[in-house]
């Protein structure tokens, strides 16, 4: 009986230890003998100036004294010389008349058009429209807008085709009464907007030697002229915004760089550096120009954007990854196979954790988008097999 309970005693501590072991493997492997690997992505980085600026246009204002002239063109709009683009009524009723003469005809054009359930998606596009413009800070439409909401919302009890002849006849008797007006008509050709600010008076040939103390001044005050809307009289436009003098130094006079408007005017157009001022406090000028979207930036003073003066593309590493040898060469480990391979990089740019190497592709070297990098192994080497 002893004998049996000695040999079972022995067999119990066999077994723990049998089991001890295993842990003692298993941890061991867990936090000694580590393997980790990561992708191998294709990765951009831009280079950005933030900051905020003023677009400057040859503007003429189209200058009125009356407080019941409206404009009959839209935002945006191209008018030729000689053009009608406001109207001017005598007297307040011919002003009220004119506006219920715009709402008629809104409403008859939409039922000729149109039916019930157009009617209601055009009630729900025009509530979105204001919404968007709102959220933007975008009310250079806003009498339009008000005007689209009135109609089909407020005036939406008139639904039906039975309607139409009321409305027209409604429509034929303002008409008749529309003969106290007066037609105001552009000065010359360009795009019309009903934005005046006071700062059309601000040329693109004032942008010359530019300083970031005179930008602030000239944009300080608005000259106090006035009027029912303005024309850009010339498809290139710019913008100015103030630097720091260590960002400028990236960017040179005749460079097409990317920039990416936020707020307001949501968009990203390519520029051309047309002039780098100089230094003043240990900051600058920088003028831009483009020929695109004026149409989109007539009614828009001061915006904000993001300056994309550079980029980098390669493939993401870890920096855990990155090894460095006797001759100061830097290199990482791919898995290839079951073995690991070890590929020479050139690191690019530096980012958080990582750093961007060149792609194989234009190295010739195995370290290719979707390899597989070694970020962590023991006692690795050239040619270990490690799976």
């Amino acid at each position: 009986m002893k004998r049996s309970d000695f040999y079972i005693r022995i067999i119990t501590v066999v077994l723990f230890l049998a089991v001890a072991s295993y842990i003692g493997v298993y941890i061991y492997n867990a936090t000694i003998n580590t393997y980790v690997t990561a992708p191998a992505i294709i990765f951009t980085v831009e280079e950005t100036i933030s900051g905020s600026g003023y677009i400057v246009r040859s503007e003429a204002v189209i200058e009125d004294s009356s407080l019941m002239a409206l404009p009959i063109m839209s935002e945006g709009e191209k008018v030729a010389s000689g053009q009608v683009v406001a109207v001017e009524y005598q007297s307040r009723a011919a002003l009220e008349t004119a506006s219920q003469l715009r709402a008629l005809r809104m409403r008859i054009s939409q039922l000729e058009s149109s039916d019930d359930e157009m009617v209601e998606a055009a009630c729900v596009e025009s509530v979105m429209e204001l919404s968007a413009a709102t959220r933007r800070g975008n009310l250079s439409n806003l009498d339009e807008l008000k005007l689209k909401i009135e109609t089909n919302i407020f005036a939406g009890g008139v639904s039906s085709d039975s309607n139409l002849p009321e409305l027209r006849a409604q429509l034929e008797a303002l008409e008749s009464k529309t003969e106290d007006v007066r037609a105001i008509h552009a000065p010359a050709s360009g795009v019309f907007s009903q934005v005046v600010d006071g700062f059309e008076n601000i040329s693109p040939g004032d942008l010359a030697d530019m300083s970031p103390s005179r930008l602030d001044r000239l944009f300080s005050s608005p000259s106090g002229v006035y009027g029912v809307g303005k024309l850009v009289t010339e498809f290139k436009w710019y913008f100015v915004t103030v630097m720091e003098a260590s960002d400028a130094a990236h960017v040179s006079v005749g460079q097409q760089i990317l920039v990416r408007f936020s707020g307001a005017y949501n968009e990203a157009l390519d520029m051309k550096v047309e002039n780098i001022g100089k230094r003043e406090d240990g900051k600058c000028v920088a003028r831009l120009s483009c020929e695109l979207g004026v149409h989109q930036v007539a009614a828009l003073r001061h915006l904000r954007a993001d300056i994309v003066t550079g980029s980098v593309t390669g493939i993401r590493v870890p920096k855990e990854a990155i090894n460095l040898d006797d001759d100061a060469a830097t290199f990482v480990y791919i898995q290839t196979g079951a073995r690991a391979e070890r590929v020479n990089v050139e690191i690019l740019y530096e980012t958080g954790d990582s750093y961007l190497v060149r792609d194989g592709a234009e190295s010739g070297s195995p370290l290719r988008a979707g390899s597989t990098i070694i970020v962590k192994a023991n006692g690795l080497y050239d040619g270990k097999i490690v799976a």
